[in-house]
């Protein structure tokens, strides 16, 4: 199993903002971003406006928006890429807009990046990807031998170091970038959409290898998506940028299970989360002779115990009751999700009092119509 060479670092440190990224303050914020605005053009739409967010040192942190809400200009002013227009960013407790270049090339050396298109150099293999950055330092070549074999080890490519980066599938090449945004030790990994070109069960061996990282390295991640499923599979918690504005922020629990703003619906929203057509064609708005009513019952995650299927029919009244639709998942340990239920009533009324009933046993519970 590879260590993470904590002990004695590659490179060193320099300025002020290198001691600060080793040295920081383990209950301090990785990253906080404070009332951050970014324009591009006087007069244009502002790419961000008012941004207040804090990393928390050791998390996964997940950014997530539609294209063009502003994702990728949020993640390039950590490593001073961009430089904010107004308010300031502030990594391991250093001001990102006071460094000067000595300064930003000792802290970009703490920050490691994962790029989409992996930006592997095809004329090198895999072992001169990942030792490149180090040779460019100075480092000594034991060293760099030390280092890259260990991060072979970390991604599972030892057997691929004399490899060239045609002959790997695209889930290989992610590994290679994640092991060469590595080299350096550093305290902060940014992923920019990181498994967007990726298929899905290589996506989720990636997620699998970051959260992994994670755990054993103790890196902080900060991670740009408009995938729910990264955030959901990998993130601890999630941010929501809409025309460069933070419109929600959260535990990814609480963001899934009780989404309060529009553009998180839209993002959260799959097909199995919609009534069925030949369902939604039967409701009617009042009841008929012999109706059933259809209640949208709702589990937000909110509450510790989970969700008891015989009570919640017995609240119902059990008799004639069907579950017609919806499921429960997990998420950070916490059961939430949705299930129409078909209950018999005789009259709206009936059918209002007995969502309130069943309301002590769900998070909301809404009379959808008739059937």
């Amino acid at each position: 199993m590879m260590k993470w060479f904590g002990a004695a670092r590659f490179i060193e440190a320099g300025p002020a903002a290198g001691e600060a990224a080793r040295d920081a303050d383990a209950s301090q914020p990785a990253v906080v971003f404070e009332n951050v605005g970014k324009s591009y053009a006087a007069g244009a739409h502002a790419a961000l406006a008012g941004v207040d967010l804090q990393v928390a040192r050791g998390e996964v942190f997940g950014i997530i928006g539609r294209s063009g809400a502003g994702k990728s200009t949020l993640l390039r002013l950590v490593n001073g890429l961009e430089k904010p227009t107004s308010g300031g960013v502030r990594v391991n407790g250093v001001d990102v807009g006071a460094l000067d270049e000595r300064a930003l090339v000792a802290l970009r050396r703490r920050i490691g990046m994962v790029f989409q298109h992996f930006n592997l150099l095809s004329a090198k293999t895999v072992h001169d990807n990942i030792a490149l950055p180090l040779k460019i330092a100075g480092v000594p070549k034991a060293a760099i031998e030390a280092r890259v074999n260990a991060l072979l080890e970390l991604v599972g490519l030892s057997e691929r170091r004399d490899a060239w980066p045609a002959r790997l599938s695209g889930g290989q090449k992610q590994r290679v970038g994640i092991a060469r945004a590595l080299v350096h030790e550093p305290d902060i990994l940014l992923c920019d959409e990181a498994t967007s070109a990726l298929d899905p069960e290589t996506t989720r061996a990636i997620l699998a290898l970051l959260r992994d990282i994670n755990r054993r390295l103790g890196v902080t991640i900060v991670l740009i998506t408009h995938e729910m499923e990264v955030i959901r599979d990998v993130c601890d918690t999630v941010a929501v940028i809409e025309r460069g504005e933070v419109v929600e922020q959260g535990p990814v629990w609480r963001v899934f299970g009780d989404p309060q703003h529009e553009a998180t619906r839209a993002l959260l929203h799959t097909p199995g989360h919609e009534l069925p057509d030949d369902l939604a064609a039967q409701i009617h708005a009042s009841p008929q002779a012999g109706a059933h009513a259809l209640f949208d019952v709702r589990f937000t995650g909110e509450a510790a115990q989970e969700p008891e299927l015989a009570t919640l029919a017995q609240a119902f009244g059990a008799q004639g009751v069907r579950f017609v639709h919806g499921g429960i998942e997990r998420i950070q340990g916490r059961a939430q999700g949705r299930l129409v239920v078909s209950a018999p009533v005789q009259s709206a009324a009936e059918a209002a009092s007995l969502a309130e009933r069943v309301r002590g046993y769900a998070s909301r519970v809404e009379v959808l119509g008739y059937v």
